[in-house]
């Protein structure tokens, strides 16, 4: 090294060390003034809400006052992630085009968009799936219900169709709910199925034990697991062919032990195999052990193949969350490891919740930093 390069090189050291000094004096003054107490933001902190097209009114002049509204009020504390149900037309019954609105209000505000998907949600029979009555999952008596089998490639084929007509849009992400099937093993036992499973194990799931003494019975459970994560890989490589910069996330049940078992949802493989850019389990609860516990787990089997961002129900199915517990609770995230947090849902993410968030643990505000996509 020239002496140049030598007086550079001393130049970028002192800088360096200049700034970590400052670094830590703020941490300093943080704690001085009380905020110290408070669990600090990460700089690159992941803030998301689940947004639903119900908020907004059908008239379009109306509707795009109120999500300016609304994204400024989640600007203040920071809200960079907006993760939207409902962006097609036939999905929302809009005559003008949700989506792209989103996305102009949106990345005014800083924000990312993630269109939503749901694969295994119950569907109405109309359309391109009416036409289709042996698409529905059939139980062991034969009778349909009205929910996707997702172990069909014709079925997987109708959803890359869906999914692609957003991704002509400038999107952030694609993101996945309801990526498993329905609750208490409802999987199909259509004869197109049974046939696939034959195929491969010398007998159909009817002509097996329905019980876990059996090792064929065993091995139809994970078979319906893996068509699930054929589901996502066909995902990603849509995403992949596309070129675009586009994240993946799935939200997923609490549990990597049972959730392949009781749902065909086996998020933990999607983690070995890099399919996703981030999950986002449900932890829908309001004791805060439990969810420190399903969070640090989540968070070390993430490892550092994907990012965690837990979804804190404010009022679901299951719970209904108190100011005090939703504060805690994006402490807790934070100390366990995980890179943000996503609040279920914009209906009940109200005033009221941001305002507790904004004098607590989003009192700082962050710059909307942009998000680590996989393979950029």
């Amino acid at each position: 090294m020239d002496c140049y390069n030598s007086g550079l090189y001393r130049s970028s050291i002192i800088l360096t060390e200049m700034k970590t000094k400052s670094f830590f004096l703020a941490i300093i003054l943080l704690a001085l003034t009380g905020i110290g107490s408070i669990v600090l933001a990460t700089p690159q902190e992941f803030r998301g809400v689940w947004l639903h097209s119900g908020l907004f009114d059908k008239n379009a002049d109306v509707a795009r006052g109120q999500i300016i509204k609304l994204f400024d009020s989640y600007q203040e504390i920071g809200i960079n992630n907006l993760f939207c149900y409902y962006t097609l037309p036939e999905e929302n019954g809009f005559e003008w085009d949700y989506l792209q609105a989103l996305i102009d209000v949106g990345h005014k505000h800083g924000m990312k968009i993630h269109p939503v998907f749901c694969p295994g949600h119950d569907v109405a029979l109309t359309g391109e799936i009416k036409d289709h009555p042996e698409w529905q999952i059939q139980d062991r008596d034969g009778k349909r219900i009205p929910n996707l089998n997702l172990t069909l490639p014709e079925v997987r084929n109708y959803w890359m169709r869906t999914i692609s007509r957003v991704m002509k849009y400038d999107i952030d992400g694609i993101h996945l709910d309801y990526i498993r099937f329905p609750v208490n093993q409802r999987y199909s036992y259509d004869s197109v199925t049974c046939q696939a499973f034959k195929k491969e194990y010398g007998y159909t799931p009817k002509e097996i034990s329905q019980d876990d003494g059996s090792m064929l019975w065993c091995e139809w459970i994970k078979w319906n697991a893996r068509q699930i994560t054929e589901l996502v890989k066909e995902t990603r490589a849509l995403i992949t062919r596309s070129g675009k910069k586009i994240l993946l996330g799935a939200d997923v049940f609490p549990s990597p032990d049972t959730s392949p078992v009781l749902i065909g949802q086996d998020w933990e493989s999607w983690a070995n195999m890099g399919l996703v850019d981030f999950i986002c389990p449900m932890l829908y609860t309001n004791d805060l052990k439990l969810f420190k516990e399903y969070t640090s787990r989540a968070v070390k089997i993430a490892g550092t193949g994907y990012a965690v961002y837990p979804g804190i129900g404010v009022k679901t199915s299951h719970n209904k969350i108190t100011k005090d517990l939703l504060v805690k609770e994006v402490e807790i995230a934070r100390e366990t490891g995980a890179g943000g947090e996503i609040f279920f849902s914009g209906n009940s993410f109200d005033q009221e919740m941001r305002d507790a968030l904004k004098a607590t643990v989003f009192k700082q505000s962050i710059n909307h930093p942009p998000v680590k996509t996989r393979g950029y």
